[in-house]
């Protein structure tokens, strides 16, 4: 993490810096959260597929 600090940050202003910091957590936690909830609806749709084509062929 302190590669990361000294190259990407290290550089920047304070204000800069801590303003590129939570604009790079906040996308993370947007995309893990995005992740999170297309997983969940595929998997909720494969349940559903697996239902219904069990109704059907049994």
């Amino acid at each position: 993490m302190s590669l990361f600090d000294k190259y990407f940050f290290g550089y920047l202003p304070e204000k800069i810096r801590t303003f590129v910091r939570f604009f790079c957590v906040v996308f993370l936690l947007f995309l893990i959260i995005e992740i999170a909830i297309t997983f969940v609806f595929v998997v909720f749709i494969i349940a559903v597929i697996s239902k219904l084509l069990m109704r059907f062929f049994n």
